[in-house]
C-alpha cells in the first residue's frame, strides 16, 4: 500500500494512488453525502491505481459500491483516468464542470489532436527529431480520457451538502481551464485538486485562445482572503499556510517572467530555446512538453500586458522579443 487511507475527519478519507511517473502519487478524497460516498477524482488508468483504490476501500471497510458519485476537480489523466470503469462498476452519478467536461470531450474526440500538438511544437522550435518522442508519451495519456457526459454540472459558488456541512463550489481556472476546489467555511478546509499543492507549483501550461498563466493568478488571489486552516491536495501531504504557499508561488511565475524577459532582451528566442534558458539539466521528452508549454503559457501572459512580441516567420517559427529591446 502506498500510503494507508487518512481519515482527516468523520466522513472524510484520503486516499493516495500510484502513478508511474516522477511525480508517484495523486491524492483522492471520500467525501459522505446523503447514504452514500462521493469519490473526488479517481486516478490514472492502470492496474495498479484500480487495485490500491479497492485495497484502500477495504482497509476503511467500504465496498466499491458505496461510491454513489464522482466528482471530477479537473480532468487531468491522473485525476480522470479511472472515471469510466469506475462509473460502469458502481452506477454513480458524474459532476464536473462544463469547462472540465468540454476539455474532456474534445480531448477523447479529437482526432487531429496529434497534429495541433505537432503545429506547435514546429511553431515553438523544437527539433523534428524529438516531436515524435514527445508524442509517443502524449499517446499513452490520452488513453486516460473518454468523451464521459455528466449528470449535472458544478457551478461556481453553488453549495453541496456533505457530512461536514456545507461545502463551497470554487471555480479556480488555470492549472485546467474549469479546475474546482471546494471549500468548507466551518471547517476552514479546502480539497485543492491542483490548484494548491504541497512542494511544488502546478504546471500552468498554453492552451489556444486562453490567459492560464493570467487565469491562475486572479484563482490565487480569489482563494487567498480565504480563512483555511487545511490543505488538502492533489499530490503531497495535507498542510497549512495557504496564504504564504499563495505568496510564493504567484513570486516564483514573476521571476519567471522575468527570466524570459531578460532573456530575450537579450537575442530573440524561440520557446524551445527559452526551455533551455530556464532549466539547467536536459529534460526527458514526457517532461519537455510541459515545460515547454508552461513557458508558451508565460509567453502567452507577457505578450498581453506588452512585454514581448512574437514575430512569426515565413516557415511558420515563432520568434518571442522584449518590447523594451
Amino acid at each position: 500500500m502506498l500510503r494507508p487511507p487518512i481519515e482527516v475527519l468523520p466522513g472524510l478519507w484520503q486516499l493516495t494512488l500510484p502513478l508511474p511517473f516522477e511525480l508517484d502519487h495523486v491524492n483522492t478524497y471520500l467525501l459522505r453525502r446523503g447514504e452514500g460516498w462521493t469519490l473526488i477524482d479517481t486516478g490514472l488508468r492502470t492496474a495498479d491505481s484500480y487495485n490500491e483504490l479497492v485495497a484502500q476501500l477495504q482497509t476503511i471497510g467500504l465496498p466499491i459500491s458505496a461510491i454513489t458519485e464522482i466528482l471530477l476537480t479537473h480532468t487531468h489523466p491522473d485525476h480522470v483516468g479511472q472515471t469510466r470503469r469506475l462509473l460502469d462498476e458502481t452506477g454513480a452519478r458524474l459532476v464536473m464542470s462544463r469547462e472540465e467536461r468540454d476539455q474532456l470531450v474534445g480531448l477523447a474526440h479529437s482526432e487531429d489532436r496529434p497534429q495541433l500538438l505537432t503545429g506547435t511544437m514546429t511553431a515553438a522550435g523544437v527539433p523534428a527529431g524529438l516531436i515524435p518522442r514527445i508524442l509517443r508519451g502524449f499517446a499513452q495519456i490520452r488513453l486516460n480520457f473518454d468523451a464521459i457526459e455528466p449528470d449535472a454540472f458544478l457551478e461556481d459558488g453553488a453549495v453541496l451538502d456533505t457530512a461536514l456541512g456545507p461545502f463551497q463550489l470554487i471555480e479556480t481556472p488555470g492549472h485546467s481551464p474549469g479546475h474546482m476546489c471546494l471549500y468548507s467555511r466551518d471547517r476552514q478546509l479546502m480539497i485543492s485538486g491542483d490548484h494548491i499543492l504541497q512542494f511544488i507549483t502546478p504546471n500552468i501550461g498554453w492552451l489556444p485562445e486562453k490567459d492560464a498563466l493570467g487565469d491562475f493568478h486572479r484563482s490565487l488571489q480569489r482563494v487567498f482572503p480565504l480563512e483555511i486552516e487545511t490543505i488538502l491536495p492533489g499530490h503531497g501531504q495535507i498542510f497549512r499556510g495557504h496564504q504564504p504557499w499563495i505568496a510564493e508561488t504567484r513570486a516564483h511565475h514573476d521571476e519567471r517572467c522575468e527570466q524570459i524577459r531578460m532573456s530575450v532582451s537579450e537575442s530573440p528566442r524561440t520557446a524551445h530555446q527559452l526551455v533551455g534558458d530556464l532549466w539547467a539539466r536536459p529534460l526527458a521528452p514526457f517532461h519537455h512538453r510541459f515545460a515547454l508549454f508552461e513557458v508558451l503559457a508565460h509567453l502567452e501572459y507577457m505578450q498581453r500586458r506588452n512585454v514581448v512580441t512574437c514575430e512569426i516567420l515565413d516557415d511558420g517559427l515563432q520568434l518571442w522579443r522584449s518590447l523594451d529591446s
